[in-house]
């Protein structure tokens, strides 16, 4: 016998073409066949009958409507058969087929037509942890909507660069959701941010954890909306402000944190201040380098300044802290949420310049809906913090930050979209409109265009940050004090693969390391000039000269 599943779809507000037409028309077309089997599918758009995809297909059927606060119990299927395939909607599942609780997730975005979704996976044996597409086990996850991102490549993109960069980026995977029979479009499946081994890998706090080593950690605090009672009042106010900004509990939740762990984390956090705010704030014992992380805050500010984040230092701007005896120093991250980034949009200039121009930690001084904390601001007028940070820049733009690397990405994902686009943009019919973030630029009308437009802002907002970023990276630092009796310099640098060390003289032996401390090569300088043919990868290296230590640049 011959089963067909024909869909009937139609505009839910036009009054064109009546469903009983439709239905009229559908009969006529299949009278031959066996048997006939109609779904119905109505969306805020234009809509279509989707059978297959070359994404993850997750389907979840819910028996009551989901609220806006709480979450409800729901079915879950997610099938994919494997990158470079087909995956059909009557497959059967093979990533997970079961039980969740889902809610929606995120503030402005509860109000587009395209929602997202926090969901939990249940299971009846006593471990709900799942592994899903190769993310590390958990349960508790996201589904993140595209209606504010054209390209789909803007959360991605972040986050595969930070974990580049040493650090954990968020999971996340394109896949294609069917809601309670009707096709939703393209979302990011991935993971939630909490402390967890596969995620924020700090310690986990238990209620009995409030003395000594156990109480210093792990806490999640970050920088948001705060509601009269998910968090605590800053003592201090930003450079150039009187308004003191609020610190949000995430890890542990307000609701779990005891007292003696609620105590110490406030009491933490108000001797960072204290530290950053007192003249003595670049003293490396008693400054704002004996509680955090330098190189993390590094590469969080350089990530959001890249994208010119409007919401990197503020909204969903995360710190995460471990105990005395891993560390026990803050540290900045997980980045979130960049949906509003990568575009020039109508807020403060720093964000509507279509030059490239603009600095996204100037947040602080512009009218905002959440006051940022502004410890760039303070950190920037220490020169050795600006210096590093533009040493930092330098070495990320010859590895992992240089155009074709970053174009590379974006290419792979409209190409792997290419037939979802259309799905996802005939449901959400929103190319060549200014919707979610208000755009100043004029709106692509065609997915090509915005992957033009996308790759066009970082070539232009790079080229600014090379000539503008912070600080300066010296072509020559000694980074230990220099034996003043062998006087040493080496040039040109940066260097494209060629350079000299000239010295008094002396037959020193020297060692060039990588970043990781890794001997790249040694040996001795053959005297008053030592000529040298790079053949290794471009980047910052250290080369090491008798008791001297200096940096030599590589592009």
């Amino acid at each position: 016998m011959i089963h067909t599943k024909l869909s009937i779809v139609y505009f839910a507000e036009s009054n064109v073409v009546s469903l009983n037409l439709l239905q009229q028309l559908a009969t006529r077309m299949i009278k031959n066949l066996l048997s006939l089997s109609f779904s119905l599918y109505c969306v805020s758009g234009l809509s279509q009958s989707f059978t297959s995809s070359t994404l993850p297909i997750v389907e979840i059927n819910t028996a009551q409507q989901i609220p806006n606060d709480g979450k409800v119990k729901a079915t879950m299927q997610i099938t994919f058969n494997g990158k470079g395939t087909t995956t059909s909607i009557t497959d059967t599942p093979n990533i997970w087929n079961g039980e969740v609780e889902i809610g929606f997730r995120g503030a402005s975005s509860t109000g587009y037509p395209q929602k997202s979704y926090s969901f939990t996976t249940m299971n009846a044996a006593i471990d709900s942890n799942i592994v899903i597409l190769d993310m590390p086990r958990e349960h508790d996850w996201v589904l993140i909507n595209n209606w504010n991102e054209k390209s789909f490549a803007r959360n991605t993109l972040a986050q595969k660069i930070f974990s580049e960069m040493g650090h954990y980026g968020v999971r996340l995977r394109h896949c294609e959701v069917v809601l309670n029979g009707t096709y939703n479009g393209i979302y990011l499946l991935g993971e939630k941010i909490k402390v967890d081994k596969g995620r924020v890998a700090i310690s986990k706090l238990k209620d009995v954890d409030n003395d000594g080593a156990n109480v210093s950690g792990g806490y999640i605090i970050k920088n948001d909306i705060y509601d009269g009672s998910n968090g605590w009042q800053s003592k201090y106010s930003p450079v150039g402000h009187s308004d003191r900004p609020y610190f949000i509990y995430e890890y542990p939740s307000v609701s779990k944190i005891t007292l003696q762990q609620n105590t110490y984390i406030k009491s933490f956090l108000d001797s960072l201040e204290k530290a950053l705010y007192s003249s003595s704030f670049t003293n490396t014992s008693v400054g704002y380098q004996k509680y955090i992380s330098e190189t993390s805050f590094i590469d969080y500010f350089l990530l959001n300044e890249l994208f010119r984040n409007v919401d990197g230092f503020k909204k969903s701007s995360y710190w995460h802290k471990d105990r005395w005896d891993k560390g026990g120093k803050l540290r900045a991250g997980p980045v979130w949420d960049f949906d509003w980034s990568m575009k020039n949009i109508y807020d403060c200039n720093e964000f509507s310049n279509t030059d490239g121009s603009g600095w996204s930690y100037k947040i602080v001084d512009c009218p905002a809906d959440v006051l940022s904390f502004g410890w760039y601001k303070r950190l920037l007028q220490s020169a050795d913090h600006a210096n590093k940070i533009h040493c930092r820049w330098e070495q990320l733009r010859s590895s992992i930050l240089d155009l074709p690397t970053l174009f590379k990405y974006i290419d792979s994902v409209e190409l792997a979209l290419q037939i979802p686009q259309q799905r996802h943009f005939i449901t959400f019919p929103v190319l060549g409109t200014n919707n979610g973030a208000p755009e100043v630029d004029k709106i692509p009308s065609t997915y090509e265009g915005e992957i033009l437009k996308l790759k066009n802002w970082i070539e232009t907002r790079i080229n600014w940050l090379d000539q503008n970023m912070v600080g300066e990276c010296s072509t020559v630092t000694a980074i230990d004090k220099p034996n003043t009796e062998n006087v040493i310099e080496i040039f040109p640098m940066p260097s494209q693969g060629h350079f000299t060390i000239k010295s008094n003289g002396r037959h020193e032996q020297f060692a060039i390391y990588d970043q990781t401390g890794r001997i790249i090569q040694a040996g001795q300088l053959t005297g008053e000039r030592t000529e040298f043919e790079w053949k290794g990868s471009k980047g910052i290296y250290l080369i090491r000269i008798g008791t001297s230590t200096y940096k030599i640049i590589m592009y």
